[in-house]
């Protein structure tokens, strides 16, 4: 199952994530991420508040148990005012869940 790992929140969003991009990559569970560009060079519809999402990981696992314990790695899941968001990537059939 393909799960994102939504980093969001106030804060410093270049973080350290080696050790879980090592254990995720090393275990062929990590897909790919990204950081994105500062939310005051978004376009929002309908023009409100930009989000604080500033970055994410897409991993693919054998279960939202394990897609948890990669998040737990992460610095944004163990520091004041930031947080990982876990999302299930739906397939169009929705069989997995």
């Amino acid at each position: 199952m393909k799960f994102l790992l939504i980093l969001q929140g106030e804060g410093e969003p270049r973080l350290q994530r080696d050790e879980f991009e090592r254990v995720a990559h090393d275990a062929g569970e990590l897909v790919g991420g990204e950081l994105l560009a500062d939310p005051q060079l978004s376009v929002r519809l309908p023009d409100d508040e930009p989000s604080r999402i500033d970055g994410y990981y897409v991993v693919d696992v054998e279960s939202r148990a394990r897609a948890v314990e990669l998040a737990r790695l992460l610095p944004d899941s163990q520091v004041t005012g930031r947080s990982v968001e876990i999302r299930a990537v739906m397939h169009s059939t929705g069989i997995d869940f």
